[in-house]
């Protein structure tokens, strides 16, 4: 590959040519293919061309065999050899009513065209078939000036020229030389350090030499890989619809390995259309095959499966034949093709060799079947990480579930304390009303209490307007910089505290899917919480964990997206987040557990630092409240329950009705007599009863020591881990 690149560019030398007279040029034989067949497909084929439908007077010019056979007026359209003897020679340099191309065909040939097909006629009439389809033949090289050559391209050029009656330029000079192969082979200029070290090298050679260097450069690959991105419609977005990312970018590299490292292009092929099929398919063959699935998808609610299956699979048919046939069979996928030889049974049968994918009509943008299959890529070094903390975290499991099972079913007293302690309000949400909340870098915060503020927002995926009190809502204005810090100082009164929840509170008026105020979501890179009581230097609170109010990410329904994962606001490093990037109809909660119950009177202060200080410009958060909660394990509900449920509890004060995970509070409402057999039949697809959900979240009590025996850091550094990179694959499952 590299070595006829090489051949081609030393051409550089001397094949720019300046037109000087020379002698009588030699006409040279008229091709098809380059001559002829441009001015027939622009000015006859539409009435004697393929197109049966619109075929004139029975004649096709087409195909050799029928037109050089007599027409129904007894005329020969085409007579080898003998331009005098055929009725398209006489049309075309007729006058009036029998000229061709008609008038009304709005054609007109020209004199130079006319002649060409006179010789055409003259030396044969050959017809040659499509380019794509001609085996490929090296041709004898021509004899040339040995004095005005170097290799054998020099020779074509110059034999070319010959017959053109052209002469060759004079070189050109070094810093022009390097200039344009630089540019050529790289897509960007030399640098001065390159220029300098060309000009100063004095070799015969100087030039093949910085030929070979920019072959091995990484931006030689990342140029070609460039234009096979291009026609293999290579993007890092979906296409269709909300045009959301894809991680596709594995895919672009494994192209940009292939192309640093001089990969045969017969295994470059095998591996992107069937490297997962493959006996013994590597990591780097599955990767490769995701060519499969670089075509555009819909996440769209209302799309119908089996005509975007359809949109999915003719895509792909399209690109292939146009990347490796060198032809283009879209038009096969509504009638025959009308120029190249393809039927529409053709188009489908080879549409038909991508049947076995293991796709769906709408590919999820989110949550655990999001994009379809997918594979995960973590390096060497992160693979290590993560078995040291899984094999931490064995033990740990393995005790929670042997703890859980050995629970009688029937341990009612308990799950009655539960429920009297939700009923209670014993393990709801406290709203938070700060008397202070700044920004640190030039944006507003302003604190809508007992202020009314206009709100849109979705409850049951339907738009909902209102304008009512804030009840603590802090709403971020004015200056929009890359990063922000918002500190917001609470004064929660007497009571003992276990946890703070950040309500993250959504509004179409803000750009970030309705969340932040740029970006495309919202990243939480940090929070820290200090105490402030009178007299006493202020005191950091220690953090533990953060829990959020959704499904976990492997779920369908989850918006959690692992590369931002709810510890990332508190694992102390700012380049990672907390984040959401999508989630119509709920407001994202995190639950901040501290690391032990904080007393507080009521003069005392509670400062909230909530930083966000990702790459990501202005993602930062455009309305929240804040809230606390006396139980460790209060959790905060899903979707929209937790607008709905916020209500007044026995004390006055705003509180959520909540506290529980919707399955252990559906199971709560049930008599105890009958709960578990209530969660059999409503939930056959659970491994689990929701019954024992109950005892699952038994050991999420401050009563059970188990808590203490988890491995907090290993927990918080896995769940990091979570954000290993995936690629879309053509198929993971055994094929159909």
């Amino acid at each position: 590959m590299r070595s006829s690149m090489r051949q081609v560019l030393c051409l550089a030398v001397g094949c720019f040519c300046a037109v000087n007279a020379f002698a009588a040029a030699e006409p040279e034989r008229v091709s098809f293919n380059r001559d002829m067949r441009p001015i027939m497909s622009d000015t006859c084929f539409r009435c004697h061309g393929p197109d049966k439908n619109a075929r004139m007077a029975g004649m096709r010019l087409d195909i050799r065999e029928e037109a050089i056979r007599p027409a129904r007026s007894g005329r020969t359209p085409i007579v080898p050899g003998d331009p005098d003897k055929s009725e398209i020679i006489a049309r075309i340099f007729a006058s009036g009513a029998k000229v061709m191309p008609p008038a009304s065909a709005h054609r007109e040939l020209t004199e130079k065209q006319k002649d060409t097909i006179r010789r055409w006629v003259a030396e044969g009439a050959a017809y040659e078939g499509h380019w794509a389809y001609q085996p490929v033949a090296r041709p004898a090289v021509p004899a040339a000036d040995p004095s005005r050559t170097k290799n054998p391209i020099d020779k074509f050029i110059q034999d070319r020229l010959r017959r053109d009656g052209f002469m060759p330029a004079t070189p050109a000079d070094p810093r022009t030389l390097l200039r344009r192969v630089t540019l050529d082979l790289t897509g960007m200029p030399p640098t001065p350090e390159e220029m300098r070290a060309f000009l100063a090298d004095d070799s015969t050679n100087a030039y093949e030499k910085a030929v070979d260097r920019l072959l091995a450069s990484p931006r030689y690959a990342e140029q070609r890989t460039m234009h096979w991105l291009d026609a293999v419609r290579y993007a890092d977005t979906s296409g269709f619809h909300g045009d959301n990312p894809i991680p596709a970018w594995p895919y672009r590299d494994y192209v940009l390995r292939a192309f640093a490292n001089n990969k045969p292009f017969d295994e470059f092929t095998r591996e992107q259309i069937a490297g997962d099929l493959l006996p013994n398919a590597t990591l780097e063959h599955r990767v490769a095959s995701a060519y499969n699935r670089l075509n555009r998808t819909s996440s769209e609610g209302g799309l119908q499966p089996k005509e975007y299956l359809a949109k999915y699979g003719a895509d792909r048919v399209r690109t292939l034949s146009a990347v490796w046939l060198g032809s283009t069979m879209g038009c096969a996928e509504c009638h025959d093709h009308k120029f190249d030889p393809f039927l529409t049974k053709d188009f489908y049968a080879m549409k038909a060799f991508f049947a076995d994918i293991q796709e769906t009509g709408l590919v999820p943008d989110r949550g655990a079947r999001a994009w379809g299959a997918q594979v995960q890529l973590p390096s060497d070094e992160q693979q290590r990480q993560r078995d040291a903390l899984e094999s931490r975290l064995a033990p740990a499991h393995a005790r929670l579930e042997e703890k859980a099972a050995a629970i009688p079913a029937s341990d009612e007293r308990w799950e009655n304390d539960v429920k009297t302690r939700w009923q209670n309000g014993l393990l709801a949400w406290t709203w938070q009303h700060p008397i202070d909340a700044r920004a640190l870098h030039g944006a507003t915060l302003t604190i809508y209490d007992m202020e009314p503020i206009e709100s849109n927002y979705y409850i049951d995926g339907t738009l909902q307007t209102a304008t009512r009190p804030g009840d603590g809502l802090v709403v971020a204005s004015g200056a929009n910089p890359d990063n922000e810090t918002y500190v917001v100082t609470l004064t929660p009164g007497a009571g003992t505290w276990s946890q703070l929840g950040v309500d993250v509170v959504q509004d179409e008026s803000l750009p970030g899917a309705r969340y932040a105020r740029g970006a495309d979501r919202f990243l939480l890179s940090e929070i820290d919480v200090e105490l402030v009581e009178p007299g006493v230097p202020p005191r950091r609170l220690t953090l533990s964990m953060a829990t959020v109010n959704d499904a976990p990410p492997a779920a369908p329904s989850s918006n959690t997206d692992p590369s931002m994962p709810p510890l990332a606001a508190i694992d102390g490093d700012a380049r990672t987040a907390w984040g959401i990037r999508f989630g119509e109809a709920r407001d994202p909660f995190l639950a901040v557990r501290f690391a032990e119950p904080v007393q507080t009177t009521a003069e005392s202060r509670m400062i909230v630092t909530l930083r966000h200080e990702s790459d990501l410009r202005s993602a930062s958060i455009g309305r929240f409240r804040l809230a606390l909660s006396a139980d460790a394990f209060a959790w905060p509900p899903v979707g929209d329950a937790g607008r709905r449920a916020r209500s007044n509890d026995a004390s006055g004060a705003r509180t959520w009705a909540s506290g529980l995970p919707e399955d252990v509070m559906k199971a709560l409402r049930r008599p105890a007599e009958d709960r578990c057999y209530w969660a059999v039949l409503t939930c056959p697809r659970h491994s689990v009863q929701l019954a024992r959900a109950l005892h699952r979240f038994r050991y999420a009590t401050p009563r059970s020591p188990l808590r203490n025996r988890f491995p907090q850091a290993a927990t918080s550094r896995l769940a990091a881990l979570g954000s290993l990179p995936i690629c879309r694959l053509f198929a993971e499952s055994p094929v159909r």
